[in-house]
């Protein structure tokens, strides 16, 4: 199975998995302490998308560096950054190869931003975005102190040869940051998308992607002596209505129905639009209240 690239979902991925613009500093906060950052630090996010961790992260005055393999992602992400103030720098001015840590074997293609504070009171912030696959990131050994890597290892295919190159560009000390969203099972989303994935593992299909889970690969660093530990960063409440829990499904917004045969799709919403009709009642439209919680997996080299 092939890794996913999140082109179609470019248009829709802040909407769908975007964070409140305060719950998204409390979170670069929270990964700048897990990183026991400073001004030096130097940042890589893999799977980079559309900044929802990265534009807040950088904002904070650091070097940030996102790759990512969808140049739609990266769209919707500049779009972001000029609109907050972010400077683009222009291509020929700094070409790739002009910094130390760019790989001169490889040429990515790659885009700058810089953002100067007004205050003075933290130095100003740089944002390096580069469409590369992860699988061969293409930077010299040792290059960075901290890997950010948000709900990206179970898209990856190739995820044992991410990892090895995450290992390769961190310097020693280094973290790896593995974070992810989840929710109690009592959450709406929950219930809906259990009742769902039954569904279409009962007509044959799978809602599986192709690479694995957090715990596969703190299971991968462990067998080669990375240590990892889990902390609870954040929790809040936000409210959900049932009937748009179950369009979203029907509108293929998660990327675990992306490679599920339309036959087999079409009639898993009919049953799952049934079965919702039946389970919540009149309250299908009355917005519920749920935890949401960020979760940071913190691996040290």
């Amino acid at each position: 199975m092939a890794s996913l690239s999140f082109d179609p979902a470019a248009h829709f991925y802040d909407a769908t998995r975007g964070y409140p613009d305060d719950v998204a500093l409390k979170i670069a906060h929270a990964i700048d302490e897990a990183a026991q950052a400073t001004s030096q630090t130097a940042y890589l996010e893999i799977g980079v998308g559309t900044g929802r961790i990265a534009q807040p992260l950088a904002s904070l005055g650091h070097t940030y560096t996102g790759v990512d393999i969808s140049e739609k992602m990266l769209a919707q992400l500049e779009t972001k950054l000029l609109a907050a103030g972010w400077q683009k720098r222009a291509r020929t001015e700094y070409p790739w190869g002009s910094f130390t840590d760019e790989q001169t074997s490889l040429h990515p293609s790659v885009q700058r931003f810089e953002r100067f504070e007004k205050s003075q009171t933290q130095p100003p912030s740089s944002l390096r975005l580069v469409v590369s696959d992860i699988e061969q990131l293409p930077f010299v050994d040792h290059s960075f102190d901290a890997v950010v890597a948000v709900h990206i290892f179970h898209l990856i295919d190739g995820w044992e040869r991410s990892l090895q190159e995450v290992v390769r560009v961190l310097r020693s000390g280094g973290k790896l940051l593995q974070c992810w969203d989840a929710y109690d099972a009592s959450a709406i989303g929950e219930v809906v998308n259990a009742q769902w994935r039954g569904m279409v593992q009962d007509l044959g299909g799978s809602t599986s992607r192709p690479g694995v889970s957090t715990h596969s690969v703190k299971h991968w660093l462990k067998e080669r002596g990375f240590q990892t530990q889990d902390e609870r960063a954040l929790a809040w409440s936000q409210q959900v209505i049932p009937r748009q829990a179950i369009d979203y499904i029907a509108q293929r917004y998660w990327s675990s129905s992306w490679q599920i045969p339309d036959d087999i799709f079409a009639v898993s919403i009919e049953r799952l639009w049934a079965w919702a009709h039946e389970y919540f009642g009149p309250q299908i439209d009355v917005p519920q209240v749920q935890e949401r919680h960020f979760f940071i997996s913190i691996t040290q080299l």
